[in-house]
């Protein structure tokens, strides 16, 4: 499974008929947000119907498109598959299917982090790419080895990676799967899998 081309194909679905697929999409960068504790790279940010989503990147595309673009393109880069997560963040905003879709204040992030730990304390956890800081808090038990993890991790970046959609098909019955950052909110959602940004904004 490719959770990018998944996330993609039942947004198509949930726009089916309405018109809204041919929406006008601005993929630009906010280069003043605050990002998520978790995420590194610029902010890359996607406005569609006085909604904007985000997603974290170090590979932003500036651009005006149709979400419909998306639409069985192959979606075979970084840089494409973090914009077409963009997209299906404010899309998902949109149609008032999550709230988050922006990254907390930094008077937040203590909380968060500390919410985090209690959350997953004792517990042996995976994560898919990289969640900056989050291996310095103290009460997570970090493993090299999926096969051994009670909790699997997924943030934007390893959102994006091929490794996301297969490590959610082989261990989601296994292990508790938790995408973590507002990167992550429109997939979370349309893949019914747990979401973790208590403090972002909408």
């Amino acid at each position: 499974m490719d959770i990018v081309i998944e996330s993609v194909k039942k947004l198509e679905v949930l726009l089916e008929n309405s018109g809204c697929s041919d929406g006008g999409i601005q993929l630009d960068v906010d280069p003043d947000s605050v990002n998520c504790q978790y995420e590194k790279g610029a902010c890359m940010t996607a406005e569609f119907g006085r909604k904007q989503g985000v997603f974290t990147t170090f590979d932003p595309i500036r651009a005006c498109t149709k979400i419909s673009f998306m639409f069985g393109a192959t979606l075979d880069t970084p840089a494409v598959r973090g914009a077409a997560m963009a997209i299906v963040n404010v899309a998902a905003g949109f149609f008032c299917l999550v709230r988050t879709l922006h990254p907390c204040d930094r008077a937040s992030h203590a909380a968060c982090g500390a919410d985090l730990a209690a959350k997953l304390a004792g517990k042996q956890a995976y994560i898919v790419g990289e969640l900056h800081s989050l291996e310095s808090v103290s009460g997570i038990h970090f493993t090299t080895d999926p096969s051994s993890a009670e909790v699997i991790l997924i943030g934007g970046d390893g959102l994006i990676s091929p490794e996301a959609g297969e490590l959610i098909s082989r261990y989601a019955q296994k292990a508790r799967i938790i995408c973590v950052g507002p990167s992550t909110a429109g997939a979370a959602r349309l893949n019914e899998l747990e979401h973790w940004c208590p403090y972002g904004q909408s």
